[in-house]
């Protein structure tokens, strides 16, 4: 995996998501989708894959490439996956200093649709919303796959003059996992024409409260009305309440046994489906329920009962246990995942001060206490309320 990343921003953002399509599908080499795949298939099914994300205020354009262990096939498939990347990053398809025109139509149509499309799924386009009110950064709520407006403006040659500056100057990260011999890796990456850049470790967006709450509500058509509500959230990844927080958050909407889904859905039957989900390098704590339109006022009277739960100290000490366990089992599943490890050692090597190794990880959850859970979630202030209202279909 290799990842180019960058502060977020308006003025590129849609040009990233286009070149992340663009890399994904054709260069100078590989010049049509057929001669793609066929190269690739020729590396024993290796497969190619390009995504943009965001960590904190960063924006991250990955390209990944999964591909067989050498030893089983005798062939030296480390290095001709390595080629095909190299490949990629300096011999794009290009045309008199502008991205292949053709190419590049065919690419901001096929995102454009994708993000009409996506702006169609009600959760996404509440998620936007709330986000909207929550940020006081605009550019912090841009979503990471950019919008219709950012890819429509965008010219193949602004692209591909922006592409050769994010070449020079983004910070870049280059991940290798697997049984494979690490002198010979960073040779083959040694030929790769990237120059020294400065290396960007300032991750984390934070925000100061607002006394005021950002509410909207819009009528939609839709049989399921859609709340969302978000909090800030004072806790970072790797601070002292870190582990604190993920206690918190399981016991209030993140597991099936959490008090939003056994005493909102399950017991009360106010709502479709409810959860409770943080983003530790934004500052964001957003609890989201789907529910019918006439039923607001006392679901969303029952979510606040819970946070206050929480906040006064009403919970078991097999709840809390309970949760634990769930955190104990959910980090070691992740931990067979080899993009959930690439993502633990680009954390360890972004702040390396902050890292949870695992004997911290268990021994801090180990040790959060039922006075920890109340103070973290005594700190959740209300910032922002997204009511997306169901009308009848058709009226």
């Amino acid at each position: 995996m290799v990842r180019f990343r960058e502060k977020i921003s308006e003025k590129n953002l849609g040009k990233r998501v286009i070149i992340s399509n663009m890399l994904e599908t054709t260069n100078a080499v590989y010049t049509t989708g057929g001669d793609f795949s066929r190269k690739l298939s020729s590396l024993f099914g290796a497969t190619f894959t390009t995504g943009v994300s965001k960590k904190g205020n960063q924006h991250i354009l990955s390209i990944n490439m999964n591909f067989v262990n050498p030893k089983f096939v005798n062939f030296d498939t480390l290095g001709e996956a390595i080629s095909f990347l190299k490949t990629a990053f300096f011999e794009p398809d290009v045309v008199e200093n502008s991205f292949n025109p053709t190419i590049f139509k065919r690419e901001q149509t096929n995102l454009i649709h994708y993000l009409e499309s996506m702006n169609d799924d009600r959760a996404y386009y509440a998620s936007r919303k709330l986000a909207n009110l929550f940020f006081e950064d605009k550019e912090q709520a841009l979503p990471s796959v950019g919008t219709v407006e950012l890819i429509e403006r965008e010219t193949p040659e602004a692209v591909f003059d922006y592409y050769q500056k994010l070449l020079k100057n983004n910070a870049t990260d280059i991940f290798v996992l697997g049984d494979v011999d690490e002198k010979r890796v960073v040779e083959l990456f040694s030929d790769f024409e990237f120059t020294d850049r400065t290396t960007v470790s300032d991750v984390f967006y934070s925000q100061v409260l607002t006394e005021n709450v950002s509410v909207l509500t819009e009528k939609k058509e839709t049989a399921q009305s859609l709340l969302q509500l978000g909090y800030h959230l004072g806790v970072h990844y790797g601070d002292a309440d870190y582990m604190a927080l993920q206690v918190m958050n399981g016991l209030l909407g993140g597991f099936a046994h959490s008090k939003l889904f056994a005493n909102v859905r399950e017991k009360a039957s106010l709502a479709y489906s409810i959860s409770s989900t943080f983003d530790s390098f934004s500052g964001f704590f957003k609890i989201s329920a789907g529910i019918d339109a006439a039923n607001f006022d006392r679901a969303k009277q029952l979510i606040f009962d819970q946070l206050l739960a929480l906040q006064k100290g009403n919970f078991t000490s097999h709840e809390m246990e309970q949760t634990k366990t769930m955190l104990r089992n959910t980090y070691f599943v992740s931990k067979d995942s080899p993009s959930n490890n690439i993502e633990l050692e680009f954390v360890k090597a972004l702040i390396p001060e902050r890292f949870l190794s695992t004997d911290s990880f268990l021994s801090s959850l180990t040790e959060v206490s039922k006075d920890d859970v109340r103070r973290v979630a005594s700190h959740l202030t209300l910032q922002a309320e997204y009511f997306m209202e169901g009308e009848a279909l058709g009226n």
